[in-house]
């Protein structure tokens, strides 16, 4: 997979949210006049693409966020991670499958977990949060 791409109606508070309060880097915004984008590199090599839905052309159609697709941001080091992001986080859980996570959701309510594996061998195909 090379992105993710997310629309929104939202577009300010959605690119501010990944990019100042979560803190990734902007790879890439455009504001054109077939549409505005940002691109957030997410960490190993996953970006994230914002769409503005209204002004895309023709515009795109949202329904509600649900919790049918979620963005999950692996990283080495869950405390390191909650202590570099500019909101209040949850504590983590600990999870029966080896991991630990805590879960923010966007300006439009889409899932976002932070999960750091405790044990080396387990990988993401071991299960899901």
């Amino acid at each position: 997979m090379s992105y993710v791409a997310l629309a929104t109606e939202r577009f300010a508070e959605v690119v501010r949210f990944y990019g100042e309060t979560l803190g990734f880097p902007t790879l890439q915004a455009w504001d054109r006049p077939t549409g505005k984008g940002a691109v957030f590199d997410l960490g190993g090599g996953l970006r994230l693409e914002v769409l503005d839905a209204p002004t895309a052309k023709p515009p795109l159609t949202l329904r509600p966020a649900d919790d049918r697709c979620h963005l999950v941001i692996e990283v080495a080091d869950l405390a390191a991670a909650r202590s570099h992001l500019a909101l209040p986080t949850p504590e983590p859980v600990t999870t029966s499958w080896g991991a630990r996570l805590f879960r923010l959701r966007d300006p439009d309510g889409v899932s976002v977990w932070f999960l750091q594996w405790l044990e080396a061998e387990r990988s993401p195909s071991d299960s899901s949060p």
